[in-house]
């Protein structure tokens, strides 16, 4: 089924022309970003009637899929999921286990659908250019299963931003990378290891890579 069925019916014509569209003149530019900012916010919002029908992990799987970003499930973690179309049917039953969001288009409201996905060991905000500075506080509906967690290239994240992942207390690997706002990387990774002593941190300029369990 295709996307367009879960955008609100108010912004499906106007997704429809914005995606059909050829290049606008300068002066439209900033009439572009400001229409493909409601489709963010549409696209990250939690629909609670679909949520009700198909449950937490289909229901984030979509999100992620439909923003840009991939998906592993417990029961096959080497595919990543990243065509919304070809996702499982409706009536097929899967716990996610890894979360890749690289330049996926997510923002902080759309975290909310981490909430009642008990299997999530591993997220990736890889390139995320909409995470708003404070937009990891969601990650706190995963912190009991929550293991290896990487942040990099989200430029709208800062020193406190990074803050919340300090209440992550299972975590085992944490990554953090080519953050151009975060001014003071060493005092942010310090203060970090203080709070998650058996975590194993990196916090570097220079690109890394998660470990595979």
């Amino acid at each position: 089924m295709s996307v367009l069925n879960w955008i609100p019916k108010t912004l499906t014509k106007v997704v429809l022309q914005f995606r059909t569209s050829k290049c606008l003149p300068q002066a439209s530019y900033p009439i572009g970003r400001k229409i493909w900012g409601y489709v963010a916010v549409a696209f990250n919002q939690v629909d609670a009637e679909r949520l009700a029908k198909v449950g937490p992990n289909r229901l984030c799987a979509e999100w992620i899929v439909k923003n840009g970003g991939g998906v592993r499930f417990v029961d096959n973690p080497t595919k990543l999921w990243k065509d919304y179309n070809s996702l499982p049917a409706e009536t097929t039953k899967f716990a996610i286990k890894v979360v890749d969001a690289t330049n996926a288009s997510i923002m902080k409201i759309g975290l909310a659908h981490f909430k009642g996905c008990t299997s999530i060991d591993t997220v990736i905000f890889h390139n995320c250019k909409h995470l708003e500075n404070d937009g990891l506080e969601g990650l706190r509906h995963i912190r009991s299963s929550l293991e290896r967690l990487q942040v990099s290239g989200c430029y709208d994240i800062s020193d406190s931003g990074l803050g919340v992942i300090g209440e992550l207390k299972n975590l085992k690997q944490l990554l953090i990378f080519d953050m151009l706002y975060v001014k003071n990387m060493e005092q942010v990774a310090l203060e970090l290891k203080k709070q998650l002593p058996d975590c194993d941190i990196k916090a570097t300029k220079l690109g890394v890579q998660l470990k595979e369990k």
